[in-house]
C-alpha cells in the first residue's frame, strides 16, 4: 500500500541538505545504524558505496529531474518526483541533496502551503530539515579571513543559505578554536539554526524533528534581519572578539564619504546587510549586501516618501508608517553589521563620519545634487547580483537568491 493510499498515512518527512560539506554528511549518515528507510533525490548522479558504510542502511537513491543542466530548475516537476517517490511508499524519511547552483530556499519553497507546489504535496510529504553542511576552517576562510569563496560558487550564496536554513552542521575538527569561531560566527548569522557538530548523533537529531519547516519564520530570523527588526540598543556578543549591532540614522550619506568607507574602512566587518539612503539619491533605496571580502551595492526599490500620497494612504505598510518621520518620511540608514575583534563603537563612529554634517543638512536637499557621487548609476529594476529589495512589499528587505 502506498503512503498516500494509507487512511492513517503521515506525510513523508523531507530534509533540505546544501552546502559543500554534504557528501561528509552522507557519508556519516549512511555509516550510521538506523531503522529508518532512508531516501536521496540528488543532482550528484549515480553515488558509490562510502567506506565504512552501515550494510544495515538502507539509502534508496534516484536522480534529480532534470538531471541537465540546460533543463534548469523544474519545481512542477521536482514536485511530481516527490510525490511519486511518497507514493512508493518504501522510504520513510527523503533527503534532498541542493546542487552548487540551486540554494535550499529553493526546493524549501516546494512545500510552502498555497502555492501550487506546496498544494500538490500537501498530505503527501512534508519538508521538517533544512541542512547547510560546512566545515570551520571553511566558513572561517571564505567570511573571516577572506580567502575567496569555493570554486564556481559565490560567498554571497552560501552565506545567504546559512542564514536560512535551520539546522547547521559543522564537520568535524581537531582545531578547537575554529571549532569554536566557526559556532559562534554561524550562530550569529543565524541564531534560529540548530548547530551541531557531524558525529555519529547527527541523523539521530536529523529525525527526532517533526515539526513542518517555517519558510516565513526562516526569511525573518537571519541575524541581519533580527538585527534591524529588534531594534536594539545594545551590540549583541556570540564570543569575546564577535559583536553584531544595527546601525540607524535618519540624516542621508554623504555618497563620496561612503563610498570610501566601503571601500576602505570595513577591515574587521565579516557581514553587512541592509539598506541606505543617500543624498544625491532622494527616491531610491540603497540595498548593501557584504559577505567575507564579497561586497555589492544596488538600487533597492524606491522610498514610500518619494510616492504619491494616495499610493502612500492605501498601500503602504503598516510597519513603515511607525518608522515614519517628517520631513523625509520613511528614507532612513537601517544596516545590519557583524564584526571580529572590531569595537562596534570604532564602527558606528566612522559610518557617523558618512552621514552628512549639520552645515550640509541646512544647505538643503536641492544643494545634495552637486555632492560628489561615485556609486555606479542606479535604476528602480536594475539590481546588482544578490542585493535586491522588496521595498513595495511589507518588508524592507534585501532579498535572497
Amino acid at each position: 500500500m502506498s503512503s498516500s493510499s494509507a487512511g492513517d498515512a503521515r506525510p513523508l518527512s523531507v530534509s533540505i541538505l546544501a552546502g559543500p560539506s554534504v557528501p561528509a554528511l552522507l557519508q556519516q549518515i549512511t555509516a550510521t545504524k538506523t531503522k529508518v528507510r532512508l531516501g536521496l533525490l540528488t543532482s550528484a548522479g549515480s553515488r558509490a558505496k562510502q567506506p565504512g558504510e552501515s550494510e544495515t542502511t538502507q539509502l534508496i537513491v534516484e536522480e534529480l529531474w532534470p538531471s541537465s543542466a540546460e533543463h534548469g530548475y523544474d519545481p512542477a516537476r521536482i514536485a511530481e518526483q516527490i510525490r511519486a517517490i511518497a507514493d512508493k511508499g518504501l522510504i520513510d524519511h527523503l533527503m534532498i541533496e541542493c546542487g552548487v547552483e540551486t540554494p535550499a530556499m529553493a526546493f524549501a519553497s516546494l512545500f510552502v502551503p498555497g502555492g501550487e507546489t506546496g498544494h500538490a504535496l500537501a498530505g503527501v510529504a512534508a519538508l521538517t530539515n533544512s541542512v547547510l553542511a560546512i566545515a570551520p576552517s571553511t566558513l572561517l576562510n571564505e567570511l573571516i579571513h577572506r580567502r575567496g569563496a569555493a570554486e564556481n560558487v559565490s560567498l554571497g550564496f552560501i552565506t545567504e543559505q546559512l542564514e536560512f536554513v535551520d539546522v547547521i552542521v559543522l564537520e568535524s575538527t581537531q582545531n578547537h578554536s575554529d571549532s569554536g569561531l566557526a559556532r559562534a560566527v554561524a550562530t550569529t548569522l543565524n541564531p534560529r539554526a540548530l548547530v551541531l557538530d557531524l558525529s555519529e548523533s547527527t541523523l539521530k537529531e536529523l529525525l527526532a524533528n517533526t515539526a513542518s519547516f517555517d519558510f516565513a519564520a526562516a526569511l525573518d530570523s537571519a541575524g541581519w534581519r533580527r538585527l534591524i527588526d529588534e531594534s536594539l540598543t545594545e551590540p549583541m556578543t556570540r564570543l569575546e572578539k564577535v559583536s553584531a549591532f544595527a546601525y540607524r540614522a535618519r540624516t542621508p550619506f554623504h555618497p563620496e564619504r561612503f563610498w570610501n568607507l566601503l571601500r576602505d574602512g570595513l577591515s574587521g566587518v565579516f557581514r553587512a546587510k541592509g539598506f541606505f539612503w543617500l543624498a544625491t539619491r532622494m527616491d531610491l533605496v540603497g540595498g548593501l549586501n557584504l559577505a567575507g571580502a564579497e561586497s555589492h551595492c544596488a538600487a533597492a526599490g524606491q522610498w514610500w516618501a518619494a510616492r504619491d500620497e494616495y499610493t502612500r494612504q492605501h498601500e503602504m505598510p503598516e510597519r513603515t508608517q511607525k518608522e515614519w518621520k517628517e520631513p523625509f518620511g520613511d528614507r532612513r540608514q537601517a544596516i545590519a553589521f557583524m564584526t571580529l575583534d572590531l569595537d562596534p563603537d570604532i564602527l558606528k563612529a566612522k559610518l557617523d563620519a558618512c552621514l552628512l554634517t549639520d552645515a550640509e543638512v541646512t544647505a538643503g536637499a536641492d544643494s545634495w545634487q552637486a555632492l560628489t557621487d561615485p556609486f555606479p548609476s542606479w535604476s528602480h529594476h536594475s539590481h546588482d547580483h544578490e542585493c535586491d529589495h522588496d521595498h513595495e512589499s511589507d518588508e524592507h528587505d534585501c532579498c535572497h537568491h
